[in-house]
């Protein structure tokens, strides 16, 4: 009897240590197989964006930037190539600032700019407004804006002047008009 246990509990182990084997064998081909489908996949997906890249066109670019607030845009105020920002008016008793920059990060790039104009500066105002806690910011992505958003956002930044390239997100600053005291 306790050579046949032997041999059963020999066997039993010696056909765990197979299907081991080949199921790390079947786990390598099925990781190789996944990055195949993975690479398949990523071609796709550039090789559509390239197409629509092509069709794509954005031919007002004031009322591409607006839809995405429902603001009316009159005009572009001023562009401020540094902080790669540009400045519109709007129908509604505000100014909407348009940049890819965070609003921290934009902050930090237009202070040192507007120090520098000294005594103009009080002729003009900064570009998020004399008080910067009233201003409202809104993220536009390709998560809430479309698929082709960056791709619409890089050609209205050409359009504008501004070499945004092609953004992965762009800050909407609704800045309040100072009003004339």
């Amino acid at each position: 009897m306790d050579l046949w246990a032997a041999a059963t509990l020999a066997a039993v182990l010696m056909l765990g240590a197979i299907l081991t084997l080949y199921n790390s064998r079947q786990a390598s081909a099925l990781r190789e197989m996944e990055q195949v489908l993975s690479d398949w996949y990523l071609m796709q997906v550039a090789e559509k964006r390239e197409k629509q890249r092509q069709a794509v066109r954005v031919e007002n670019p004031l009322a591409w930037l607006g839809q995405h607030l429902d603001l009316t845009l009159t005009g572009v105020e001023r562009v401020q190539g540094e902080a790669l920002a540009v400045s519109f008016l709007t129908d509604n008793a505000t100014r909407l600032v348009v940049s890819p920059f965070s609003p921290d990060r934009l902050k930090r790039l237009l202070k040192p700019l507007e120090a520098r104009n000294g005594k103009v500066a009080n002729l003009v105002d900064p570009l998020l407004g004399r008080n910067p806690g009233k201003v409202q910011v809104e993220e536009r992505s390709i998560l809430n804006a479309g698929e082709w958003f960056d791709i619409e956002a890089g050609q209205v930044g050409k359009a504008l002047g501004v070499n945004w390239g092609e953004p992965k997100r762009l800050y909407f600053y609704r800045v309040p008009l100072a009003e004339k005291k």
